[in-house]
């Protein structure tokens, strides 16, 4: 996550002032009034028995689904950046949730990566029930572990957190049920495909797809720690191909870190940002002739070490000037941002190169024999009380943990230095990073938020708090105190889940511990981090890299031996799962869904001007176009927070062959874009835009574009409806 504008402080202190005042008005779930909202138009129910055989219980049987999960296109605010006014406008890029499913003997789990910014504890929490209404016991939030690829280009609302929530003006009903329904769909379906298989695991690097955006951090790390390492990113690409037993391709998972960032905080199109793009090239090439988002063999792509690390390659600038910056050292211009661009000439064309070269390094591990995975399955699971934790501190030049020296967690607190943004996510104020001095008038409006007690200046120390976040709890709680940290052993593969940002050395360091435990067994070290997994505690950064509290370090909200704490647990779990043991489950956070509030106004209504109806062409695509060129049909709209659409789409574009009209690209298509607008004027109005960049290998034939939607009359109900383009001609 990354901050920009005033977004954070300002929206902290309205939202409190409109709270403190008209409590009793925003405690009712205006949202509410949009509960038939259509979400999805494919529901699956059927099961699939367990494997009972006891001749079959010592392979690997793995099942694979995917699902659309996307949330509400317009008028919701994207959870990522921070910025109150970045709310959607349409739809470059669907949402999708792709699940795996490992089965080995009695050990069952449930492995997710979903396009969104992070998932937490309430989307999982009813995840998991409507899986137990399916299946009874057999998923738990023991063996559910859900991811999210960070991308900053989906709507928001749906992690229950006041701060989490609040730049989206609070919870959205919309976005939690979307969420909820694909994750749960695209399990179900994995549930109903699981089969014997075999797993082997491979390694790559991928060059120029990342560079590092806080190297001063970073080179606070010992320099004998450095020295073990090329470079100040990890670019290495870690892959599990899922094969059949006839040796045909199941599914593949594949894990890179780098901020799902490309699409900047001017984007209003839901986009699944670089790793979308790469698991679309992927499964577009693993199932040709199908169409997107409807594959057979699934490819998922989970985000790795990420924490200090940004795809836009062409470093930061300031906004005017043109000025190399950096926040700290190199600052711009009064009410000037500081923010990093690239590799491409715009946020699109950015997305694309690095999500190519992320999907080509995923082809060149897919195309290497790799090492078949033979061992236990074993998940580990853990909710911790981060601010109750006490464990021995890590020294990473001898690389153990010193029993004599025990340090702790501290209550939830942020830094001056997060408001301040990163190069990711630039804002204007005059915070910059590396801050360790508190400024009087903002302590002073922080104190409105809740005061920090001595104990918890004395442990986040050096960080100057700028919001205790943990000292508030109205009107609800503003951060979770616990995190759900785990573990999955996957035949010899151990996959550390992080429910926060790790950056490059704190992440090494995980892999370092895992993989000491797994030498000192015999085993060949293969870990991979998995971040954003289960929860979102934003940002975990080494002990030395927090004393000077750059934005990594002022967003590590449980103080400085946050890392500690998680390096200790992924030894202990990592034990655990090799001997084949447990750990205690530990206290489950609170469920606080019920208590949400929000300033999230519904759709009321839909109308269309008078002598027009609803899907009536406004303007016309031309009718011969050429290849390479970008058409577009202009449609009277309605509000696309009606239908959702979970399953299809609200544009077609087809071609006609002999006789019939077939799809060529939908929404969910890299090439189109799905964009809406109120009409001038109006609050109820509004129209569609749909573009489509024809393809190089596009068929010279007849072809239209096709708007679907559907409108809210007057006490709520809905009405589908149907709009076409004339038909034109490609040549």
């Amino acid at each position: 996550m990354t901050i920009s504008l005033v977004g954070k402080l300002v929206m902290i202190v309205l939202c409190l002032g409109v709270i403190g005042g008209m409590t009793a008005l925003i405690v009712i779930y205006i949202q509410d009034i949009n509960d038939n909202v259509t979400t999805s138009t494919s529901t699956t129910t059927t099961t699939a028995a367990p494997t009972t055989d006891p001749s079959v219980n010592d392979q690997f049987h793995v099942g694979v689904g995917i699902a659309d999960m996307t949330g509400p296109c317009v008028e919701i605010t994207f959870m990522g950046y921070a910025e109150v006014g970045q709310t959607g406008r349409g739809l470059h890029t669907r949402q999708y949730s792709r699940a795996f499913i490992f089965v080995r003997g009695d050990t069952r789990l449930v492995l997710v990566t979903a396009d969104v910014q992070s998932v937490g504890i309430a989307v999982r929490r009813q995840v998991v029930e409507n899986l137990q209404r399916l299946y009874g016991d057999m998923y738990s939030l023991r063996n559910v572990i859900l991811t999210g690829t960070h991308t900053h280009s989906g709507p928001g609302g749906h992690l229950v957190h006041f701060l989490l929530d609040v730049s989206i003006l609070g919870f959205s009903r919309e976005t939690y049920n979307a969420y909820v329904d694909g994750i749960t769909r695209s399990i179900v379906r994995a549930h109903d495909n699981v089969v014997p298989a075999r797993l082997y695991f491979t390694r790559t690097q991928v060059p120029d797809a990342q560079y590092n955006r806080s190297p001063f951090s970073y080179n606070q790390n010992p320099a004998e720690e450095r020295e073990r390492y090329a470079r100040n990113v990890d670019d290495e690409l870690t892959q599990v191909r899922i094969e059949k037993t006839d040796g045909s391709l199941h599914g593949v998972m594949t894990w890179f870190g780098v901020h799902t960032t490309s699409m900047n905080m001017t984007n209003r199109l839901v986009s699944s940002d670089n790793l979308g793009y790469a698991a679309y090239r992927m499964e577009k090439h693993l199932n040709p002739g199908r169409i997107a988002g409807n594959p057979t063999v699934v490819a998922g792509f989970f985000i790795s070490i990420l924490g200090d690390i940004s795809p836009n390659l062409r470093g930061a600038r300031c906004e005017f000037s043109g000025n190399e910056c950096d926040n700290q050292f190199l600052l711009c211009a009064a009410l000037e941002r500081c923010f990093a661009k690239g590799p491409g000439n715009d946020m699109f064309q950015s997305t694309r190169i690095i999500g190519e070269r992320v999907y080509l390094g995923a082809l060149d591990a897919l195309h290497k024999p790799g090492v078949e995975l033979d061992g236990e399955l074993a998940v580990i699971h853990q909710f911790v009380d981060m601010p109750q934790e006490s464990v021995p501190r890590y020294d990473p030049l001898l690389q153990n943990f010193n029993a004599s020296d025990t340090v702790q967690g501290c209550v939830p607190a942020m830094g001056y230095s997060f408001a301040s943004g990163t190069i990711d996510g630039a804002n204007v104020l005059n915070i910059t990073q590396g801050t360790i001095q508190g400024n009087p008038l903002l302590d002073a409006i922080a104190g409105v938020v809740a005061e920090p007690t001595p104990e918890d200046i004395e442990c986040h120390a050096p960080k100057p708090i700028l919001l205790a976040t943990g000292r508030a709890n109205f009107p609800l709680p503003w951060h979770p105190q616990i995190a759900s940290i785990s573990l999955i052993w996957l035949g010899g593969f151990a996959i550390l889940g992080v429910p926060g940002e790790p950056t490059t050395m704190a992440g090494r360091r995980m892999k370092d511990v895992v993989g000491k435990v797994m030498e000192q067994r015999g085993l060949e070290p293969r870990v991979a981090v998995s971040s954003l997994t289960n929860e979102y505690i934003h940002y975990v950064c080494t002990f030395e890299e927090y004393q000077v509290q750059r934005y990594e370090a002022a967003s590590t909200i449980y103080g400085p031996h946050t890392l500690d704490i998680f390096l200790s647990k992924f030894q202990e779990f990592t034990v655990a799962a090799i001997d084949g043991t447990n750990v205690p489950a530990g206290p489950e956070p609170n469920d606080y869904v019920n208590s949400t509030i929000t300033l999230i106004v519904p759709v009321m209504l839909d109308t269309s001007a008078i002598g027009s109806s609803f899907g009536d062409v406004i303007e016309e695509p031309p009718e011969i176009v050429n290849r390479g060129d970008t058409v577009r049909a202009v449609f009277v709209g309605a509000n696309p927070r009606n239908d959702l659409r979970q399953e299809s789409s609200y544009l077609f574009v087809e071609r006609l062959e002999l006789g019939h009209w077939i799809t060529v690209a939908t929404d969910a298509d890299w090439e189109t874009r799905f964009l809406w607008e109120r009409e001038p004027e109006s609050n109820t109005a509004s129209r569609v835009t749909i573009e489509w960049n024809v393809p190089s290998d596009a068929i010279s034939a007849q072809h239209r574009v096709v708007y679907r939607g559907a409108s809210r009359l007057v006490g709520g109900r809905l009405v589908q409806f149907e709009g076409v383009s004339r038909n034109f001609r490609i040549r």
